[in-house]
């Protein structure tokens, strides 16, 4: 039987410019932004795959789909630590 847990996935994140030289963009969405996400998972892995896929979703304010791969904007998102709370 598998266990399903709940996990809070503490993650950092910001909008960046640039494939290999990654510069901040300006604005708010450049500054690191702290936040914790809750998911229900089999493993710490699988919690953190889904934070990824959230993340990545999430648009850019004010860039629209076409400009976004053009210019080669996305997001930047760095784990910090993860926790199984049931």
């Amino acid at each position: 039987m598998i266990e399903i847990g709940l996990y809070e996935v503490e993650v950092k994140n910001r909008v960046v410019k640039g494939a290999l030289n990654t510069r901040r963009i300006k604005g708010a969405q450049g500054n690191w932004y702290q936040e914790r996400l809750y998911f229900l998972a089999e493993s710490e892995e699988e919690a953190k795959d889904f934070t990824f896929k959230e993340l990545r979703l999430r648009r850019c304010i004010g860039i629209s789909g076409s400009r976004r791969k053009k210019s080669n904007i996305r997001r930047e998102i760095e784990v910090i630590e993860i926790r199984r709370i049931i």
